[in-house]
């Protein structure tokens, strides 16, 4: 039974992969407050948070922004931009 299930999870996000991932970039979108960023942020920061804002690219943006991922995920905490 529970491998039916998982198997049913698997292919309803293989088949909605597409609309999950938008409906979770726009969610990063609004949850940024650019003011905020601008003032807390160095241009690094602020490239590197656009790209993780649209494509949720953890590690290339903290690489980006010459931080670890660790820092770079509590940056997008501090700034409570949407992980998701």
């Amino acid at each position: 039974m529970r491998k039916k299930l998982e198997e049913e999870l698997h292919q309803d996000w293989i088949k909605n992969f597409e609309a999950y991932e938008n409906a979770a970039r726009e969610e990063r979108k609004k949850s940024v407050n650019w003011e905020l960023v601008k003032e807390r942020c160095n241009p690094k920061q602020i490239e590197a948070i656009k790209l993780f804002v649209e494509y949720r690219l953890y590690e290339a943006a903290a690489s980006i922004a010459e931080m670890n991922l660790y820092d770079f995920i509590e940056l997008l905490i501090a700034l409570r931009i949407s992980r998701g």
